[in-house]
């Protein structure tokens, strides 16, 4: 993996109810864990493919994102980070089980 490409920062972080002091139910945000990632670019060959698709379908792409991590084993699918001051919930992880190097996550935005 080469380090000078982790150039964007992500936190990992849990959301849970909990009740206030009215006892209303009330979201709470407690962040986990920060680390450094690289987020994947469009290959030239997608980037001439989207051209020819639907609107629907480029939105559907636009939500998704792919980013390389150092490899961690307490990363879970179904786990939320922020990046850039918006929140993402991770759908797919891949893992490198050979080397050891790195994690490939990807993400869709939660709207």
């Amino acid at each position: 993996m080469i380090t000078r490409k982790l150039n964007e920062r992500i936190t990992f972080f849990e959301r849970t109810i909990t009740k206030d002091e009215n006892g209303d139910l009330v979201e709470t945000d407690k962040d986990l864990f920060s680390c450094w990632c690289e987020i994947a670019k469009a290959t030239t060959k997608e980037f001439r493919d989207r051209a020819n698709e639907k609107i629907e379908e480029i939105q559907k792409r636009r939500n998704k994102r792919t980013m390389y991590i150092r490899f961690r084993k307490d990363i879970q699918s179904e786990m939320l980070l922020k990046w850039r001051d918006a929140e993402y919930k991770v759908i797919d992880l891949e893992e490198d089980w050979k080397s050891k190097d790195m994690l490939m996550v990807t993400v869709e935005a939660i709207e």
